[in-house]
């Protein structure tokens, strides 16, 4: 009797190995663009300052016009451009791991010993082996994976929000700032009375401070 053939999804195990091996090559060529896009919005924009998950200078009307600028002329998203911009300045390029995906230099980015971690992979359950997964690298930092449901109703999606900015206020502010910025959300923001009220304090100490 022939010898079964090991198969993994619909081909064979040499065929899956081939598979591994050149979309490792593609991963690999797919940080170093968006590494290189990230150095290039850095080098436009330096990061001034740093707070939480996110840089300061991102209230500086004069950073966002501009990389709002270079997003348009890439055909990115702002949000995109920014993202990349702030990981290429928390990696800097002799501290980038080769044979780690971008996605996973992203989520440990805000890691204070990201440096002495991305060297030291955990060892992987399903493997055997220590490398580097995004939801390993989750794990690792305390993010919920993607075996947490996804939230869908409203009260669902506020929660996630109020989850990932519960302990950070630069996130927290930038978010606030953000939301602020469409009309109908900042109508019906500043309906809610407590809400306005800490809006009028903030202005008026923001005025005293002057």
């Amino acid at each position: 009797m022939a010898p079964m053939v090991e198969m993994v999804g619909k081909v064979t195990r040499s065929r899956y190995d081939e598979l591994v091996a050149e979309s490792l090559d593609m991963v690999e060529e797919d940080t170093r663009c968006q590494f290189s896009l990230g150095d290039a919005a850095l080098e436009l924009e330096p990061l001034r300052g740093h707070g939480g998950h996110l840089p300061l200078d991102e209230g500086d009307q004069g950073v966002e016009e501009s990389l709002r600028l270079f997003a348009e002329e890439l055909g990115l998203s702002f949000y995109t451009v920014r993202t990349h911009r702030w990981v290429a300045a928390q990696w800097p390029a002799e501290h980038r791991q080769p044979g780690v995906s971008y996605e996973v230099h992203r989520i440990l980015a805000s890691a204070p010993d990201r440096f002495e971690l991305i060297g030291n992979p955990p060892l992987s359950e399903r493997t055997g082996r220590r490398r580097w997964s995004a939801e390993v690298a989750k794990k690792v930092v305390g993010w919920k994976t993607e075996e947490i449901q996804v939230p869908v109703t409203t009260e669902e999606k506020v929660e996630a929000i109020r989850e990932l900015a519960r302990d950070d206020e630069a996130v927290a502010a930038q978010v606030a700032t953000d939301f602020l910025r469409r009309p109908e959300v900042a109508f019906k923001a500043m309906r809610d009375a407590e809400a306005r009220e800490n809006v009028n304090e903030a202005q008026f100490a923001g005025r005293a401070r002057r």
